[in-house]
């Protein structure tokens, strides 16, 4: 493992996920959960883009397969590292909406990680639920304003939004 790979290791357990990448809803949660780590302060050095479930970085999955792989063969690079206080302190605002229901967590993730990146990169220029809820219909998302409203509130009280 490199030392944006250790990292990645040892977020994910600060978070109390793995780099576990069997199925799509997997990936695209470990996607979501990395972008707001990121955006919470915990800076890996992964530039994510808009794509059709919302923020996405191809180096990460990349480093997610490596780490995994890694493990899975019983290597851990990562012994004897940890995460600083303000890493972990940065980290406590992205674990609530993790403990989402499993049943319901890649579906917010994906629109917590969306209205984020969209408000962020200047995509939308409000932060109306409606104005939001427009541009992701036309990304072909079936958010509701209820649910964009849910969001911004999440992502305001957790510290992820201004």
């Amino acid at each position: 493992m490199d030392r944006r790979q250790i990292g990645l290791k040892l977020v994910l357990e600060a978070l109390g996920l793995e780099a576990k990448l069997g199925t799509f809803d997997d990936r695209l949660i470990l996607q979501k959960a990395i972008y707001l780590a990121q955006e919470a302060g915990a800076n890996l050095g992964y530039f994510f883009r808009w794509y059709l479930y919302g923020p996405y970085c191809p180096a990460l999955t990349k480093d997610a397969f490596a780490v995994e792989e890694d493990m899975a063969a019983g290597f851990d690079d990562a012994e004897g590292w940890i995460l600083g206080s303000d890493l972990q302190e940065a980290l406590e605002k992205v674990k609530p909406p993790l403990a989402a229901d499993p049943a319901s967590r890649r579906r917010k993730l994906e629109l917590l990680a969306s209205v984020h990146f969209l408000l962020t990169r200047k995509q939308v220029t409000s932060e109306r639920a409606a104005d939001i809820c427009e541009v992701l219909q036309r990304y072909s998302k079936d958010f509701t304003q209820e649910e964009v409203e849910q969001a911004l509130n999440t992502l305001r009280n957790h510290g992820l939004l201004k």
